[in-house]
């Protein structure tokens, strides 16, 4: 707080003390030029007679002294918006991203003013967002590891018979398998929010890529007795087949995990001129218009009580890795309905052929 007080004062003296100093000079200068002309005379000498110098020496000393003194009454006039900025610029330093500075003259200090403001509404944003995903992380972290050690403890006592140690075992197990998959998502998210330019870029077929991931969720729909019904198309694209893997998998994972038992699945690939679109369709719960709103962000679930799988982070990767293709993503639901999630991606080429299965 002293620093901040004493700062704009030290601002004050010293402007001050530069005045004072260029009225010095300046005084000097024209005492030095009247004196000059009058002894060559140049200029007429005034009709009493007077002692010039000690007279032009008074005026400049009493010029000086009240210029001096205006300057240190005054001085801070002027620069009290910089003394409001430094202020701001304080509260910022100490945290405080909330603080707004309104300065309307001189029109430079308006657009000064609109800069800063959009700068502390935008570290407001992303304080807010590190804040929010420390929490939910902490409770996303904090349930399982409390399960895993409740039942481990019931382990230990020794006194269970053989059903209910399977039981305990198998829910250690699915828990830590849900650890496990967190941290792979956060690594993964954070991975790919830091990547502003898209890396190892190769060209590859997206549809025969949808139809591998697929096969590779097989044993999941097969267990469910789900059918798939695919139309896609063998469609080039420019892109990391590593990261749009990823989209593929977690899509069609969330439609095989949110349909019901004996339903279909339906994957089709649309081209508009440069672009193409996939769309994931399922038959399952959908979502309401609040869930569609903010399905895309980190750590939200629909299911509030968590008991299906997932930690939130799946699909707020999803449109990460997607933005970094240059596209973009929908969902088009209704609750007891289904799903649709559509993909929008540049297209590297032209289409060279399409096909038509059911799996």
């Amino acid at each position: 707080m002293k620093n901040k007080l004493r700062f704009p004062t030290n601002i004050v003296l010293l402007s001050t003390g530069i005045i004072f100093i260029l009225l010095t000079i300046t005084m000097s200068i024209s005492n030095a030029i009247v004196i000059f002309l009058l002894e060559h005379g140049i200029m007429d000498r005034p009709p009493h007679p007077v002692s010039l110098l000690p007279f032009l020496l008074r005026t400049g000393i009493i010029s000086i002294l009240i210029g001096t003194i205006l300057t240190l009454c005054i001085g801070h006039i002027p620069l009290r918006p910089l003394y409001t900025f430094m202020q701001a610029i304080h509260s910022v330093s100490n945290g405080n991203f909330h603080t707004k500075i309104y300065l309307e003259h001189p029109k430079e200090f308006r657009e000064l003013s609109r800069c800063f403001n959009q700068m502390t509404e935008e570290l407001a944003g992303i304080e807010m967002l590190r804040s929010d995903f420390i929490n939910n992380f902490s409770h996303e972290f904090k349930t399982p590891m409390v399960s895993i050690l409740g039942f481990a403890q019931l382990l230990k006592k020794g006194n269970l018979n053989a059903s209910e140690q399977a039981e305990y075992l198998d829910i250690i197990i699915d828990e830590a398998k849900r650890l496990t998959a967190l941290s792979t998502n956060i690594l993964n998210l954070s991975k790919v929010e830091s990547m502003s330019l898209l890396t190892d870029s190769t060209t590859f077929n997206a549809g025969e890529q949808i139809r591998e991931c697929v096969v590779l969720l097989e044993k999941k729909w097969e267990e469910k007795g789900i059918s798939f019904d695919l139309h896609l198309l063998e469609q080039k694209i420019d892109g990391n087949a590593h990261l749009l893997k990823q989209v593929w998998t977690n899509l069609i994972d969330n439609a095989i995990k949110f349909s019901p038992v004996k339903s279909e699945i339906v994957l089709s690939m649309d081209k508009h001129n440069d672009t193409f679109t996939v769309t994931i369709t399922d038959y399952g719960c959908g979502m309401d218009e609040k869930t569609q709103h903010y399905i895309f962000d980190k750590f939200y679930q629909g299911d509030s009580s968590h008991s299906s799988e997932g930690n939130g982070l799946g699909l707020a990767l999803v449109k990460k890795i997607i933005e970094l293709h240059h596209g973009t993503i929908t969902v088009n639901s209704q609750p007891s309905q289904g799903s649709s999630f559509m993909v929008t991606l540049p297209a590297a080429s032209n289409i060279t052929s399409s096909k038509a299965a059911q799996i």
